[in-house]
C-alpha cells in the first residue's frame, strides 16, 4: 500500500465520520433530545441548537472539501460508468439541498414570504425542510454512498 492509498483511506474515514456526526446527531435530536426537552420546558432548546449548529457547520465544511477530493479521485480513476455518474449526481443533489437547508432555511437567513404563512403551504414546507426530512435525506445519502461503492467495486472487477 502506497502513501496515496493511505491518505485516501484517511480522507474517506474523515468524510464518513463527518457524515455520521451530522446524521447521527439529527437522529439523536429527534429520538432522544426533543422528547426530553418536551418533558423539561425550562431547558433552553436554542442553546442546545446553537451548539449542534456548530457541529453541523464543521461537518459541512469537512464534507464539502473531502467530498470534492474523493469525487475527483473516483471520476478520474477510469473505472466508472454512466450508472455511477447518475447515482453520484443524485447523492450530490440531495447533499446540496441539505446544505442549502442548513445554511439558509434553518439559520433563518431567508426572509419568509407571504405564501409560507398559509397553513397548507407551511405543512408542505415543514415536510420538506424539517428535522425528520433532514435525517431521512441523510440516510438516503448514506445508502447512495453504499450503492456508489458497489458500482465502483464492480467496475474494478470488469
Amino acid at each position: 500500500m502506497d502513501i496515496n492509498e493511505i491518505l485516501f483511506i484517511g480522507l474517506r474515514w474523515v468524510h464518513s465520520v463527518a457524515a455520521i456526526s451530522w446524521v447521527g446527531g439529527g437522529i439523536f435530536y429527534l429520538l432522544i433530545l426533543k422528547p426530553f426537552l418536551r418533558s423539561y420546558p425550562n431547558i433552553k432548546e436554542a442553546h442546545i441548537a446553537a451548539n449542534f449548529r456548530g457541529l453541523v457547520s464543521v461537518a459541512m465544511a469537512i464534507l464539502l472539501i473531502s467530498g470534492a477530493i474523493l469525487t475527483f479521485e473516483r471520476i478520474t480513476s477510469g473505472f466508472i460508468g454512466p450508472s455511477y455518474v447518475l447515482v453520484l449526481c443524485t447523492k450530490i443533489a440531495i447533499a446540496a439541498y441539505m446544505f442549502y437547508l442548513v445554511r439558509f432555511v434553518k439559520s433563518g437567513l431567508l426572509k419568509k414570504n407571504e405564501s409560507m404563512s398559509r397553513p397548507k403551504t407551511r405543512g408542505w414546507i415543514s415536510l420538506m425542510t424539517g428535522n425528520p426530512a433532514m435525517v431521512i435525506m441523510g440516510l438516503v445519502v448514506f445508502l447512495l454512498a453504499d450503492v456508489l461503492s458497489a458500482i465502483f467495486e464492480n467496475g474494478l472487477r470488469l
